[in-house]
Parts: C-alpha cells; structure tokens; sequence
C-alpha cells in the first residue's frame, strides 16, 4: 500500500513538472502574450524548475521566425524530469531491480 501511495505522489509531481517545463517551452516558442496573467503565472511557476538548466552547454535562448522564443533549457529541462520520473518510477515498481526468488 505504502508503494503504491509513493507511487501515485511521484505521478502526481512528475505531471505538474512536465506540464509546466512543457507549456513553458511551447508558450516561448509560440510567442505567447506575456501581458496575460495565465502567461505570467506560467513563466512564474516554472521558473524554478528550468533555472538549473540556464547557459547549460553554452546554449542561449534563439529567435524562431515568427517572434517566439527557442528555449533550450525548458526543453533540457522536460527531458531531464522525465528520465528521472521513469527512472524513480521504475524502480519503485521493480521493474528496474526485479526481485529474485532463492529456492531452498
């Protein structure tokens, strides 16, 4: 019981994450309205989650035709939660470490 609590947390974490990492990613490059209250919030929320990904590699933000905005930190960023989810995900599950029976 107490795994799949654990479980159900980390889906839950990992959903909020990715979301934000995702639509943050999606909102620069579509050049949304950065007036919007919705927009801010977003750039706000996620913040904290793709600043560690900043000047990553040497990599800086990009203008894309049409005004938006490439980002590749959110986008390091999505990808880098989302091998970690899978990776804790798997683990909790067994699935990474399955258990093997001893026969007596």
């Amino acid at each position: 019981m107490f795994r799949s609590l654990l479980m159900t947390a980390l889906a839950v974490l990992m959903a909020i994450v990715l979301t934000l990492t995702g639509l943050r990613f999606l909102a620069l490059l579509a050049d949304a309205n950065r007036d919007s209250e919705l927009v801010q919030k977003l750039y706000d929320w996620s913040e904290f989650w793709v600043e560690p990904f900043f000047n990553i590699f040497g990599l800086e933000n990009e203008a894309v035709e049409g005004g938006g905005t490439f980002e590749p930190a959110s986008l390091i960023a999505f990808c880098v939660y989302l091998l970690i989810g899978a990776f804790i995900a798997s683990v909790l599950s067994g699935g990474f470490f399955p258990r093997t029976r001893v026969h007596a």
